[in-house]
Order: structure tokens, then C-alpha cells, then sequence
């Protein structure tokens, strides 16, 4: 942790600390798991009780004297505040009712104020029971977005299909992030990627072009990407036992197959 960042946690878990509606402060977030570097951001954990998370919301947002001041303030989901401060330094705060600090991971957490009694227990590292949920997900919504394909092709939207190839890209990383047991809690932010791939991986992210706005190049990118994410997944769901869409990806594969004589 740099020096500026220390000091913009100890600003904020000393304004978070001394309010009455906080009952413990928590740092977490890349930094909490020692994996940050200088250019990441601060995140807080802030205990309260649901009846005051609206009003801690409505305060820290508008601005307080012991909080650093801030050119942007919004609040994210009902119960994030992710701020930019005057020298853009990045802050989120997650005012976390005592049930949901319950279910956060202890081993992702550093306490800064507060009872350490309100410490929610530490998860396995051996087993994530959620992973094949998120791998079914993910197989899934690459069917859905593939199967969009004759629409746009059928409108001449090109851009759109860029836009759809590009959407397919995010979820092959995120595949290739499961293979290697990395979870959305784990990796931290989004602005962050190469400690998390293989080289292989970064390999063949790497190698993937763009495709050209017009019909042949846009298909051919499509196939290139179902045929590497597919084969990526089959292994992986069976590794983990994740429910595979049989019947999604027949249905897509005659869907193309018709419409585009796309084969992958």
C-alpha cells in the first residue's frame, strides 16, 4: 500500500469509526488481500444496521468535514458510495448490514475500527460450491449473444455485431478466469487482468482481431470465438460438475447452422 493510499484509509476508517450508526470498519478489496498496487482503489467495508444505510448513503455522498473531498459521488446497487476524490484517488464504501458482513469472506477482510466479534467466518479455499453455477451462466449466455447473430446479419447491423463479438471476448476471459479457480470476489476490480491469465491465455486473447464491419468477417469471427470458448468449457463443466445446456446449444447450432450455414 502506497503511502497515499494508507492515508485515505486512515481518513476514512477515522471518519467511519467515530460515527455512532457504524458498528465496524473493514477494509477490502485488492488491498485487503495484499494483492493492490498503486493504482488501486480503496475499498471500505461499513457495518450498520438497515434501518440507517439510507441515511449513511445520503451523508457521506453529499460530503462531510472529516471525509476527503470528492469531484464525483454516487451510489451504486442501494448500498455502495464509490467516490473520486480533488486528486482523483478512487474510494468505495459498501455499508453492509450486520447479515450481509455475515456472508462476506473473512479472509478478504482487515478490520480498521470496531468490534472484531463482528468478523464473519473464513471460507475453504479448497472447494467454491458456486462455480459451476457461474460456468452453466456464463455457457449459457454465450449461446443466447452467438444466437443473436442472424439478427444482426439479417439488418446489415454491423457495429452490432461487433458490439455482439466483443461481448463474447468478455465471456471467454471470464471462462478462462474459472479454469483458473479465479472468482469474482478473488480478482477484485475489472481494471485488472494479466496476473489472473496464463500466458497461454493472454496468448490467445491477444491474438483476436476485431472483425471488419461487413457480413463475412463478422460470421468468421463468431465461429472462431464459439469454437475456442466451447471447447474451453465442455472440459471445465465436467471438471465441475456444472449443468451443461444441452439443450440450448442443439438449438443454436441448428439456428445458425439454417440461417447463416455457420457450423462451430
Amino acid at each position: 500500500m502506497t503511502e497515499a493510499q494508507d492515508a485515505l484509509v486512515e481518513t476514512l476508517a477515522g471518519a467511519l469509526g467515530a460515527d455512532p450508526r457504524v458498528r465496524s470498519v473493514w477494509l477490502s478489496g485488492s488491498l485487503a488481500r495484499d494483492g493492490g498496487d498503486p493504482w488501486s482503489d480503496v475499498d471500505l467495508v461499513a457495518e450498520v444496521d438497515e434501518a440507517s444505510r439510507a441515511s449513511c448513503l445520503a451523508d457521506y455522498r453529499q460530503g462531510r468535514r472529516d471525509m476527503p473531498p470528492t469531484v464525483l459521488a454516487r451510489v451504486l446497487y442501494g448500498c455502495i458510495l464509490t467516490a473520486v476524490t480533488t486528486d482523483w484517488a478512487r474510494f468505495d464504501i459498501h455499508f453492509a448490514d450486520p447479515t450481509e458482513l455475515a456472508g462476506m469472506d473473512a479472509g478478504a477482510l482487515k478490520l480498521l475500527a470496531g468490534d472484531p466479534a463482528a468478523r464473519p467466518a473464513q471460507r475453504p479455499d479448497s472447494l467454491d460450491l458456486r462455480a459451476g453455477v457461474r460456468v452453466t451462466a456464463l455457457v449459457s449466455e454465450f449461446l443466447r449473444v452467438v444466437g443473436l447473430l442472424p439478427v444482426a446479419v439479417g439488418r446489415g447491423e454491423w457495429l452490432v455485431a461487433q458490439q455482439g463479438d466483443e461481448l463474447m471476448r468478455r465471456l471467454l476471459i471470464d471462462l478462462m478466469l474459472e479454469e483458473n479457480g479465479v472468482t469474482p470476489s478473488t480478482r477484485g476490480g475489472a481494471k485488472k487482468l494479466n496476473p489472473f491469465l496464463t500466458h497461454e491465455q493472454r496468448s490467445v486473447l491477444e491474438a483476436l482481431q476485431p472483425p471488419a464491419a461487413h457480413r463475412a468477417a463478422v460470421i468468421a469471427a463468431s465461429a472462431d470465438l464459439a469454437q475456442r470458448f466451447l471447447a474451453r468449457a465442455r472440459p471445465l463443466a465436467d471438471r465441475l460438475g456444472a449443468t451443461w445446456p444441452d439443450a440450448l446449444e442443439g438449438a443454436t447450432r441448428r439456428h445458425l447452422q439454417t440461417t447463416l450455414e455457420f457450423v462451430f
